[in-house]
């Protein structure tokens, strides 16, 4: 059992140290060398436990996966509550995600921009990740529409996009702010406004 504990404990601090440094720095500015100075191994010891620079960052983005919406999406699997409330969910969760794991919103933004056009298995790693998240996000829109909370005229698709594209644009600009404490509040708040507008909900 300890030879495996050592293990895990290695490469926890590998991948924290790693996180951070592309969060702040970017994919391409951060090197093995680099990471393993940090987390306090050789580079060898990174190589051993990750092979590569992408096998890590691939390990770091499926932990960002199930922090953000595995995680997320047990939780509202649980809860026998109406699209709104399961929306305001949705929203309080991602909020609690960025102030608790900060970084993690550092290197979704960086790995989405860096490899947007790129065919890799990380942008098909980040792609899937959202495509998960538009499956939640439609389940509950698709229920609202059910249930008479949404009007049946509405484009399911159109208003998971625009749901989607209001957290990405909420993550951005505090990631932007510095992580600043009042800035994500503000914008916790207006994104909750928006999604109780009778435009969104009757």
């Amino acid at each position: 059992m300890k030879p495996k504990k050592n293990r895990e404990q290695s490469t926890s601090k590998i991948k924290a140290a790693a996180l951070h440094l592309i969060a702040t720095k970017g994919y391409s500015n951060t090197s093995l060398e680099e990471i393993a100075n940090t987390a306090g191994f050789t580079k060898g010891a990174v190589y051993y436990h990750f092979k590569s620079k992408k096998r890590l960052i691939l390990e770091i983005l499926h932990d960002i996966e199930f922090r953000s919406i595995e995680l997320l999406a047990q939780e509202l699997s649980a809860a026998d509550e109406s699209a709104k409330d399961l929306l305001i969910r949705f929203v309080n969760f991602q909020a609690d995600w960025g102030a608790k794991y900060p970084d993690d919103i550092g290197v979704v933004i960086m790995m989405s921009i860096g490899f947007t056009h790129l065919d890799s298995d990380i942008h098909r790693k980040i792609e899937g990740s959202y495509e998960k998240l538009t499956r939640l996000l439609t389940d509950i829109i698709s229920q609202g529409v059910r249930n008479g909370e949404l009007s049946s005229s509405i484009s399911i698709d159109n208003t998971v996009t625009s749901l989607i594209a209001m957290r990405d644009g909420n993550m951005l600009l505090w990631y932007r702010s510095g992580r600043d404490p009042e800035i994500g509040r503000q914008l916790i708040r207006s994104l909750r406004d928006a999604l109780l507008h009778p435009v969104i909900f009757r």
